[in-house]
């Protein structure tokens, strides 16, 4: 099932959830979100919805989940290979307002950041501390982008991939319920490790 057009119902509850600025079925919104830099060409959304919290997004997801309605998560959209283009209509939820670095702990080589935070800013305000995150697409890719592909590079080679450097992760499951993996230390300890399967997933296992 496709859906490229929601009604007043619909508008007016996704309207609700978020800043008023936040949502829009405006055409221009929708083509831009309908393509990334590939060729791909997806199915028109029927709208695109900007959260800034993680109460947000997991209010919407909860909201799309029990109305059956599509999303296809979105960070810069600079993927090669059409990961961001959304196959049914629906939902965008575009990630690019949740753009804060939370926190930088040089001591512990560590940085807690919200995943549109863009690879380049993240690693201006590292550097400043003579740090920096290693992968590297090419693009300027979202961290949240970069974590749902497992995005590597040229530098893969020396220094690993995405997988590599992510150590915790909030997640909001596709029912709205939000879950916390890993933690601030390495795991080395017997059981699920459920970071390294969200990493690399492509949003298909839940919003990061």
């Amino acid at each position: 099932m496709t859906m490229q057009e929601f009604n007043q119902d619909q508008i007016a509850a996704l309207s609700a959830m978020v800043d008023s600025d936040c949502f829009s079925t405006g055409q221009s919104n929708r083509d831009l979100h309908l393509h990334d830099i590939s060729p791909h060409r997806g199915t028109l959304p029927a709208g695109i919805i900007w959260p800034k919290t993680t109460a947000e997004v997991a209010r919407i997801l909860s909201w799309t989940y029990a109305n059956d309605i599509p999303v296809t998560p979105w960070g810069a959209g600079t993927s090669t290979e059409g990961n961001p283009v959304p196959t049914r209509g629906g939902l965008v939820l575009d990630m690019t307002r949740m753009n804060r670095i939370l926190e930088i702990r040089p001591q512990d080589l560590q940085t807690d950041v919200q995943p549109g935070v863009l690879r380049k800013e993240l690693n201006r305000q590292t550097g400043r501390h003579g740090l920096f995150f290693p992968p590297d697409p090419g693009a300027d890719a979202t961290i949240g982008g970069m974590i749902a592909n497992n995005a590597s590079g040229v530098q893969t080679i020396k220094y690993g991939a995405t997988k590599d450097y992510v150590m915790k992760l909030t997640v909001v499951l596709p029912n709205g319920q939000v879950i916390h993996t890993g933690c601030k230390a390495h795991k080395s300890s017997s059981g699920y490790d459920l970071t390294r399967l969200f990493v690399g997933s492509e949003g298909t296992l839940g919003v990061v």
